[in-house]
Parts: structure tokens; C-alpha cells; sequence
């Protein structure tokens, strides 16, 4: 039986994504890239299946329509990042900041995206069902049509909270203290406990 040898670019900056490009073509087997610098860089519709980021540089990188199967971010960080239309199976984000990132439509149910920074992330129509955020800033995450059917919210920071967002929370859950913010940010109201 043959065994796939892991590549791996350690410490490395990539300014043409023909260079990464190449750096998957020429893997025998999964590929780590960590702390890398990959920013800014064009990788609309690459097939990057089964490569793990950790703790790369990604902000403004732009993923649209790339083939992403058991491909992980781990500890990246990806301010402004774009995920339109990414496809494949076990995708994953572990503590990334994703401030300010596209990720509409992106497919990520049954996610853990513990610790991730999604401030201001755009979420729109994202499958998010059974999703947990623990520890999770979403403060102005635009959820709007996301799935979160199931998402656990309980340990996410979700911010102000106004009609349209509560909206958008349908079918989350989140902690007594979590709905109290939630109705004195909508009434002006103070709720206290009994």
C-alpha cells in the first residue's frame, strides 16, 4: 500500500497564485501551508481540497467558486476574505478572524467555528444549521436568509440586536441574558431577573 507523504510551506510569501497553484499540483497528498502569506491573492474556482491554512496571512483573498473539500483555516487570519459559491464536503474555520469577510451562501452546517471573529462578516443565505459559536464576535455579521436552524448563539457576542436582525436569529438559541440584551436594545426597557 502506498502512503501519501504530507508537503508542507512553512514561513513562505506567495504573490502569484500560479505559484500556489503549483504548490498543489505538485503535492503528493495533503498540503499544509503555515504562516504563510497569501494575501490578496486570486484563487477563484481553484481546487484546493484537502490542503490545511494554519495560522496564514489570507486578509482580501479571494476564493470565489474554489473547491474546498476537508480544507482547513486554522488560526488565519482572513479580514475581507471572499468565499462566494465555495463547494466540498468537511470545509472548516477554527479560531480565524474573518472580519469583514464574504461568505455568502457559504457551507457550513454542523461547524464548529469556535472562537472565529465574523464582526461585520457577510452571512447572507450562509448554511449555518446546528453551527456553534462559542466565543464568537458577531457584532453587525450580516445574517440575513442565513440557516441557523439549531445554531448554537448561546456563547457568541451577537451584538446590538434590531428587529431585522432578530429576524434573521430565527431558530438559534440563545441564553436567557442574551434575550434580555436583545429586548432592551428593541424597548428600551431594563430587564431584571425575578
Amino acid at each position: 500500500m502506498l502512503h501519501r507523504m504530507r508537503r508542507e510551506h512553512q514561513d513562505e510569501t506567495f504573490d502569484d497564485p500560479a505559484a500556489v497553484l503549483e504548490a498543489v499540483a505538485a503535492a503528493d497528498g495533503p498540503l499544509t501551508f503555515v504562516r504563510c502569506d497569501l494575501r490578496e491573492l486570486r484563487l477563484r474556482d481553484a481546487d484546493l481540497s484537502e490542503i490545511a491554512f494554519v495560522d496564514c496571512a489570507m486578509d482580501g483573498v479571494d476564493l470565489t467558486g474554489a473547491r474546498l473539500a476537508e480544507t482547513v483555516f486554522t488560526g488565519c487570519r482572513l479580514m475581507g476574505a471572499r468565499f462566494e459559491r465555495v463547494g466540498g464536503l468537511g470545509f472548516r474555520l477554527e479560531r480565524c478572524n474573518l472580519f469583514a469577510a464574504n461568505l455568502i451562501g457559504v457551507p457550513l452546517p454542523h461547524a464548529d467555528l469556535t472562537g472565529c471573529r465574523l464582526a461585520e462578516a457577510v452571512l447572507r443565505a450562509a448554511d449555518l444549521r446546528w453551527a456553534i459559536f462559542d466565543g464568537c464576535d458577531l457584532r453587525d455579521a450580516d445574517l440575513t436568509d442565513a440557516q441557523l436552524e439549531g445554531a448554537d448563539l448561546r456563547g457568541a457576542d451577537l451584538g446590538p440586536c434590531d428587529v431585522t436582525r432578530l429576524r434573521a436569529l430565527r431558530g438559534a438559541l440563545i441564553t436567557p441574558a442574551q434575550a434580555g440584551a436583545i429586548v432592551e436594545d428593541l424597548a428600551g426597557v431594563v430587564v431584571s431577573p425575578a
